[in-house]
């Protein structure tokens, strides 16, 4: 069963404090001075973030991302984000738009599936030199410039200016791939492969077995690796994703702790109840209510 998620573009906007004309486009530039939801959240818009000045932290589905300026941070919308830290001067400008439009006048509906820094869990973040962050920088400007007019080209000129931010982050991808890189030791890489299978098939798995057979080792092999690759047991990270995704179904006001319970395939409301109050200290209910 699918997780909700937290932001749609309406409330989104609203959380931005914005005031826009179309919420199938905007642009949203974050300084250190804007406040940055901390906590796990989804979003219904794809967000491609240039980071110009200072660093974020980020996890992505339990993936840990540590940006540093000059960068490119690009994530879709089933993937949980969770910001965790703003350090530096901090200067950033995130587009969001909506799938729906972008793919309007697109016969291949698949289309957004070529990027693979929109769902690979490890190319979420793309490193720039000053001349790509220029490229983009500009770009990013003739976006924003564009979300300002109102003329009946406007929405078309805005999309061809996502199809080309996405083209060139391509681009860059794709020359950076081409340099040599650090290879991940065997037992890394099966953390990776671990966590990657984890995102994907928590919600109806949640047995160390099921993710060894996966991967195709013995399930004591696993909880080994993972151990000590990570310092967690392979269940500590299966609790964490489960958690995650409680909160941010708890921040869905329209659910009650049942229906919670329930979507994430939880016997019972007390039994989920204990497995949030043991990992976080606060029942389901006192959690929601320190949101408000």
């Amino acid at each position: 069963m699918q997780g909700i998620s937290l932001y749609d573009h309406n409330s989104l906007s609203k959380e931005l404090r914005l005031q826009l004309a179309t919420l199938d486009y905007f642009l949203y530039e974050f300084s250190q001075y804007e406040r940055i939801n901390f906590e796990p959240h989804r979003t219904r818009a794809y967000a491609i973030c240039l980071l110009s000045k200072g660093e974020l932290k980020v996890e992505t589905d339990l993936f840990y991302n540590h940006i540093v300026a000059p960068a490119i941070f690009i994530i879709a919308p089933s993937v949980i984000r969770h910001f965790l830290h703003t350090t530096g001067e901090f200067e950033a400008q995130t587009i969001f738009f909506d799938k729906n439009f972008f793919l309007e006048n697109q016969a291949n509906i698949a289309y957004l599936d070529q990027y693979e820094f929109l769902y690979s869990k490890d190319k979420h973040v793309v490193g720039l030199n000053n001349t790509e962050h220029q490229k983009l920088s500009t770009y990013f400007q003739l976006f924003k410039q564009t979300t300002q007019e109102s003329f009946a080209k406007t929405p078309a000129i805005a999309r061809s200016l996502i199809y080309i931010i996405l083209d060139v982050i391509a681009s860059v991808q794709e020359a950076q791939d081409l340099q040599p890189s650090i290879s991940l030791t065997r037992n890394q890489q099966l953390l990776f492969e671990f966590k990657k299978q984890l995102a994907s098939d928590f919600m109806r798995h949640r047995n160390v077995s099921y993710y060894a057979q996966k991967l195709f080792v013995s399930p004591k092999y696993l909880s080994t690796v993972i151990k000590e690759e990570s310092g967690k047991t392979a269940g500590e990270w299966l609790d964490e994703m489960v958690l995650l995704e409680a909160k941010i179904l708890l921040q869905n006001k329209d659910l009650t702790i049942a229906q919670v319970a329930d979507q994430l395939n939880f016997n019972d409301q007390s039994t989920f109840g204990k497995f949030f109050k043991n990992l976080t200290s606060h029942s389901p209910l006192d959690y929601r209510k320190q949101l408000s």
